[in-house]
Formats: structure tokens, C-alpha cells, sequence
């Protein structure tokens, strides 16, 4: 029992571990590395401006289009909902999304199978009903059609590529804490100006590492009898 448990903890670390290894090396030490991470760049794009969405649906408002710029940037339209929490929700949740794929990769098995399903789903609406742009609809069409084929075809890799997304959306978030939400940051110190821009921008770091932290505790605390 010991020994399995022993297996299933190294395992689960080297998937970590690997994870991180590929994108720092490929972003740092690899010639045109950050063009190779363009994919995953536009992903975290949209989960930044679906957190955006879910949070003013979560808090009464409407959502109308969501856009994915070719150059990484984007644009969530939205009326209504608590503009302070909306503001937030593109930077903490996708943190979130990000920390959910994480753990359904190292120590969900059972539930990762349905993930890039239930993904592909959330991009394929997004592509019809949120449309605002043709490059974004084509985009998370091809994200869809991707997971869909890993579910399909390859569903032994499901649990490595959620890891290596989860975790690697997770480190760009935290990297691009003090730039990707700048206006978010504007919008919500503007709505709560307790501190400026720089202050919160910290408090929502702190939020991430303590939302990841707890991720990765709880995975490593799941033993191998509970996926099965």
C-alpha cells in the first residue's frame, strides 16, 4: 500500500515538475520559444475573458460577445453585474479554470476523462453564441476540435495535457500579474479605491498563490484508491 502510494506521489510530481521544465524552457532558452506557447497564450486569453463572463453572469449581468485578439489581447461584452467582482473575475478566474484543469490532471483521473468534453462545450458556445469576431470563433474551434480528438483518440494523455495546461496557464497568469490586468486593475481600484492599481494587483496575486497552493495540496493529498 505504501509502495503504491509512494509511486502514485512520484508520478504526480514529475508530471508537475515536467510540466513546468517544458514552458520555462521553451519561453526562456528556446529561439522564437514564445511563438511555440502562441496556443497556449490565446487559451489563457480566454479563459481571462471568460472569467470576465462568468462572473458578471454570476452576479446578474449579460454577456455579449467575447473577443480573442490575434496579438493575445482580448475583450470580454458585457452589461451589468457588480463591476468591482467582474473586474476581478478575468484575472482570479482564470486563475481559477486554470487550477481546476491542474487538479483534474494530477489527481482526478476518474473525472479528467470528461474535462476537454465539457471545455470543448464552453468553447464551442462561446464561438456561436458569444460571436464578435471570426478569428476567435476559428480559434476555439480548433481548441474544441483538439480536445475533442484527445478525448477521443488519445484519452491516455488526457490527464498529462491537463496537468501541462493547468499548470502552465497558472505560471503565465502569475507572471503577467502587474501587466495582462492592468485595466482590469484600473476599472476595480476606480470602484474600490481603498489602494491604487499597484496595491490590488498584489492582493489578487496573493488570491492566485493561495488558490494554486491549496490546489496542490489537496492533489497531492488524494491517494490512488479514490480515482479508482
Amino acid at each position: 500500500m505504501i509502495f503504491g502510494y509512494n509511486i502514485w506521489m512520484k508520478t504526480r510530481i514529475a508530471l508537475l515538475s515536467i510540466s513546468i521544465l517544458v514552458y520555462v524552457t521553451v519561453k526562456y532558452f528556446v529561439p522564437y520559444g514564445v511563438l511555440l506557447l502562441y496556443p497556449l497564450i490565446l487559451l489563457v486569453t480566454f479563459f481571462h475573458e471568460f472569467g470576465h463572463a462568468l462572473f458578471a453572469l454570476l452576479t446578474g449581468g449579460t454577456v455579449h460577445g467575447i473577443q480573442i485578439n490575434p496579438n493575445g489581447s482580448g475583450f470580454a461584452q458585457i452589461s451589468g453585474g457588480i463591476t468591482p467582482l467582474v473586474a476581478m473575475g478575468g484575472y482570479v478566474g482564470s486563475a481559477i479554470l486554470g487550477n481546476l484543469l491542474l487538479y483534474m490532471g494530477l489527481a482526478n483521473k476518474r473525472y479528467a476523462r470528461g474535462v476537454p468534453w465539457v471545455l470543448s462545450a464552453v468553447l464551442l458556445f462561446t464561438a456561436v453564441i458569444w460571436f464578435r469576431q471570426l478569428f476567435t470563433s476559428a480559434i476555439l474551434c480548433v481548441f474544441a476540435v483538439g480536445l475533442i480528438w484527445l478525448a477521443r483518440k488519445r484519452s491516455k494523455w488526457i490527464a498529462p495535457v491537463l496537468a501541462f495546461l493547468g499548470s502552465t496557464s497558472v505560471l503565465y497568469i502569475v507572471e503577467d500579474f502587474n501587466h495582462g490586468p492592468k485595466s482590469d486593475l484600473a476599472v476595480f481600484s476606480k470602484q474600490i479605491p481603498l489602494l491604487p492599481p499597484t496595491g490590488w494587483a498584489v492582493i489578487w496575486l496573493v488570491i492566485v498563490l493561495v488558490i494554486t497552493w491549496g490546489t496542490l495540496r489537496r492533489a497531492f493529498r488524494e491517494r490512488r484508491s479514490s480515482e479508482s
